[in-house]
């Protein structure tokens, strides 16, 4: 085998001081350029790497995958503090290792290539994953089980072909990733795969109005494997096309080469990006057991502990809901976080959404049906107990 430990690189771009969560000291947070062989024979990948803080038992790591533009040209940008999502990701407790596919193959971008024609695909990128949980794992203070992967479009179509357990190079990885989250990836070929079986807990989250990577697909594919008991989340963001993370203005692109027309809409959605991060943090921390999350992201009051009523997409299980209800509740599995759905004993309901969600949910409904509401479900876990 391969020896996967990474060359340091003596450059540092970033050096920031930056408090710990919870009081601790403030640390040099430092991000560094590293080398290792990508599982593809004869690839030698660049990677950047930003150790997280030191941890009892060890710390958690995410791989970071870019889309199909690759790696911005001002490495910089990849620094603690100035990456959004290394910030975020450190911040909680988390080590981050950005992974260049492209540069290492002689590539800096593949947008404007139709998929078909492209010689970088995801199963070219699946097996630099492989290496790169592999060389994770090897990290001083890093916990090899709590290790995420985390793309966005075409690294994001790479997060689902690394979770298939249904391939055989996905089963005989000597490292599994625990929590795998795709932004705005494209399913419309994954969809067609009858087979597939997530390898680790899977959140998928789409744009309402992506024109490149359409949201239907994904939608209707997670789906299919909730109703399988698969361990998959879906969020859908209205009003939001391609790249609704980003700070970038909403403009049409020229280069989008899995479409028909060659263009597509791309751009920032200011609540989307904020919503989106939110999701993030919440399956990362109850995955990874990432800590904390940022302030104004919790519900105001403590939600109650799942029962286990029910499963939470098991939507005939809501009591005495009508066609109109489910369809309703149905919708709302779809939705961000903080969430919450009451119900009466008579079959009322109503949702409520942010940070008063919960008391949102029980007022509506109580408004509604002039009869008291108890809480069914609050994000992702069922609440209600039969009385």
């Amino acid at each position: 085998m391969r020896r996967l430990k990474g060359l340091l690189v003596c450059a540092v771009w970033a050096l920031a001081l930056g408090a710990w969560a919870q009081g601790k000291s403030p640390a040099a947070v430092q991000t560094v350029e590293v080398k290792f062989p990508s599982a593809e024979a004869g690839v030698e990948l660049t990677a950047y790497w930003t150790p997280p803080s030191a941890e009892p038992g060890g710390a958690a790591a995410v791989v970071a995958l870019h889309g199909c533009g690759g790696l911005p040209a001002d490495r910089a940008q990849l620094a603690y503090p100035r990456s959004r999502y290394v910030k975020m990701l450190r911040d909680a407790g988390a080590g981050v290792l950005y992974v260049d596919s492209l540069g290492p193959r002689g590539q800096d971008s593949i947008c404007a290539q139709k998929p078909l024609e492209r010689s970088i695909r995801e199963s070219n990128r699946r097996l630099d994953v492989i290496a790169a949980l592999q060389w994770l794992a090897q990290q001083p203070g890093v916990d090899a089980r709590r290790l995420g992967v985390v793309g966005w479009s075409h690294g994001g179509q790479t997060v689902l072909a690394t979770g298939d357990a249904s391939l055989e190079v996905v089963r005989q990885a000597p490292v599994k990733p625990a929590a795998l989250v795709a932004f705005y990836a494209g399913c419309s070929d994954i969809e067609k795969s009858s087979r597939y079986e997530t390898l680790a807990p899977l959140l998928v989250m789409s744009g309402e109005l992506d024109n490149w990577t359409p949201a239907a697909p994904c939608q209707r594919w997670t789906r299919h494997l909730q109703a399988g008991g698969q361990p998959v989340r879906y969020v859908q963001y209205e009003g939001s096309y391609h790249a609704f993370d980003s700070t970038s203005p909403v403009t049409e692109r020229d280069n989008a080469g899995g479409t028909k027309s060659g263009k597509a809409m791309a751009g920032g959605n200011p609540a989307a990006r904020e919503a989106s991060a939110l999701e993030l943090m919440k399956f990362l921390g109850q995955h990874l057991g990432l800590q904390p999350q940022p302030d104004g992201w919790a519900h105001a009051a403590v939600v109650p502990p799942t029962s286990h009523f029910a499963a939470l997409a098991d939507v005939a299980a809501v009591p005495r809901l009508s066609a109109k209800g489910r369809a309703l509740y149905q919708e709302w599995l779809d939705k961000p976080f903080p969430r919450a759905v009451a119900v009466s004993g008579r079959g009322a309901m109503a949702r409520g959404y942010g940070a008063h969600a919960m008391h949102d949910a029980v007022h509506n409904c109580e408004k509604l049906s002039g009869k008291p509401c108890r809480l069914y479900a609050v994000d992702a876990q069922v609440v209600w107990k039969n009385e």
